[in-house]
């Protein structure tokens, strides 16, 4: 029986049972190496149906606490090394501690950070340069400091919504390199509350089985002056 914790090396993550265990290998001076049976998990809000299911990879440093001196261990978290496994680029040089990173083995990062003046919530999926989300073909921050929030995309942004999409804002802008196309299977509106201007460079074209202009803003022609009569007869020549 073993009392306190200890640390192992990560052999197999596949549970058989699929209970987010996994099998550690505990190092030794000599002999054969000795491995652990299936080992259960400590996870923020472990229960039914929730929880943080995040399994640490094969070759991970982990450690075990033992259980009223059983041989029957818990994984309490896993700890870098120095050597293979380490916090870089992540560092706290300036000893304020301002930044909380997570980031997986291909390149996707969550950073909070909380610098005073810099507070933002950055997120990059594939991005190759550490600490740095821009450089991931997809990313998103919200950057309360400037209360912006930006998302860019290598290729696509699809937004679907089974009822209504609302955007709401001061000023709107809408610009595209090359078309802009809106369809609708039953109306269209637009309104504005002084003046509207279509223009393009080279032609317009408006196509419906009747087209209605509405007059109202246009002041109606003057009535044409009849030719006065002549009240003397011309002379002959």
């Amino acid at each position: 029986m073993i009392n306190g914790l200890v640390v192992g090396v990560v052999t197999d993550n596949k549970d058989p049972e699929k209970m987010h265990r996994v099998k550690v290998q505990f190092p030794v001076d000599s002999g054969e190496a000795l491995s652990s049976s299936w080992c259960r998990m400590m996870a923020p809000m472990s229960g039914k149906q929730r929880g943080l299911v995040i399994l640490p990879d094969i070759g991970t440093e982990v450690v075990l606490a033992y259980a009223y001196k059983s041989m029957s261990p818990y994984i309490v978290g896993a700890v870098y090394n120095g050597k293979d496994d380490k916090a870089e680029p992540y560092k706290n040089d300036d000893e304020k501690n301002d930044k909380r990173v997570f980031w997986s083995r291909n390149d996707h990062m969550v950073i909070f950070d909380d610098t005073d003046g810099k507070e933002r919530v950055d997120f990059g999926a594939k991005a190759g340069t550490r600490l740095d989300v821009k450089s991931g073909v997809i990313w998103h921050t919200l950057d309360s400091s400037k209360k912006e929030v930006t998302t860019n995309s290598g290729k696509h942004i699809i937004v679907e919504a089974k009822e209504t999409l609302s955007v709401k804002c001061k000023d709107f802008k809408l610009d595209a390199s090359q078309t802009v196309a809106i369809e609708a299977k039953q109306d269209t509106m637009m309104s504005s509350g002084s003046s509207t201007t279509f223009k393009s460079s080279t032609t317009q074209t408006y196509k419906a089985s009747k087209v209605d202009i509405n007059g109202g803003s246009c002041k109606p022609p003057k009535a044409v002056k009849t030719t006065p009569t002549h009240k003397h007869k011309p002379s002959k020549s």
